[in-house]
């Protein structure tokens, strides 16, 4: 069942192709829903002191006990090498992470979260937890699982063949 919607408010009608909630683009329902919650992210990160969620998620992917590269953080992301670089290196700055040398390969440096990266991490996390629970408001716990778990299978669904 979809919300009560005055589908005639201008406002409400990004472009005369979609005005209806039952047979709307589903890439750009989906993009309108990245815009909205990355924004909202990217906020309780600013409130933080972090950039944005691109920080909170590599100081997951690198504080989360598997020792990777940056290539693989940037592959395991989907974040080009370069981007990965400066992020990594804003975040070194400010003491929330290191690059340890590899034993095997001492070219080879994989990033680490720091105490004070966890830390950080922990509070943007509460934030963003906050923020989107304030833009899913309304929606019943069912809703919330069964939304999480149709984006889960859609965005895994080439990894799984």
């Amino acid at each position: 069942m979809l919300p009560d919607v005055d589908l005639d408010t201008p406002a409400l009608k990004p472009c005369a192709a979609i005005d209806d909630p039952f047979s709307s683009d589903l890439t750009w329902l989906v993009h309108r829903v990245e815009r909205s919650l990355t924004g909202e992210f990217d906020a309780a990160c600013r409130a933080v002191g972090l950039k944005d969620m691109r920080d909170t998620l590599v100081l997951a992917v690198a504080g989360d006990g598997v020792a990777r590269t940056q290539i693989e953080i940037a592959q395991t992301l989907g974040l080009d090498k370069t981007t990965l670089g400066a992020i990594i290196d804003r975040l070194e700055e400010r003491s929330f992470l290191v690059r340890v040398v590899d034993p095997s390969n001492k070219r080879v440096r994989r990033p680490r979260t720091t105490d004070a990266g966890y830390e950080i991490l922990d509070r943007a996390l509460a934030a963003r937890d906050e923020a989107v629970n304030q833009s899913l408001q309304g929606f019943t716990t069912d809703d919330i699982a069964s939304l999480r778990t149709l984006l889960w299978r859609v965005a895994t669904r080439s990894a799984e063949g």
